[in-house]
């Protein structure tokens, strides 16, 4: 892998409320054991492989929680898929950079 590669994770996000949850990209599910799994190992691969790792998701208690080991930056985004136009609201998301402990920090912005 490069010297500057980064690996980015884009996993269906988390839920903010019970009725609106999308987690149909894969067979079964991509259910909150996955999306914890997901966050170990970022983890360790950015550790082992001395690799940053970034995962994005949205912004909640749990996931601020199951990504605790990482640089945190929060960011809000307008969602672009929405029946009603006039209804897209900014949603707050969050990064989660997972970097080995001799790497750098970068600002995320």
């Amino acid at each position: 892998m490069p010297n500057n590669a980064v690996i980015y994770c884009d996993p269906p996000y988390v839920p903010l409320s019970k009725t609106a949850s999308f987690t149909s990209y894969a067979k079964g599910g991509f259910n909150l054991d996955d999306q914890a799994n997901l966050a170990n190992l970022a983890e360790q691969a950015a550790f082992e492989n001395n690799t940053p790792v970034l995962i994005s998701n949205h912004d909640t208690v749990w996931t601020r929680k199951i990504y605790s080991q990482a640089s945190l930056d929060q960011i809000q985004v307008k969602r672009t898929i929405s029946p009603k136009g006039g209804s897209r609201n900014k949603v707050d998301e969050l990064m989660a950079m997972y970097l080995a402990p001799k790497q750098p920090l970068r600002k995320l912005r």
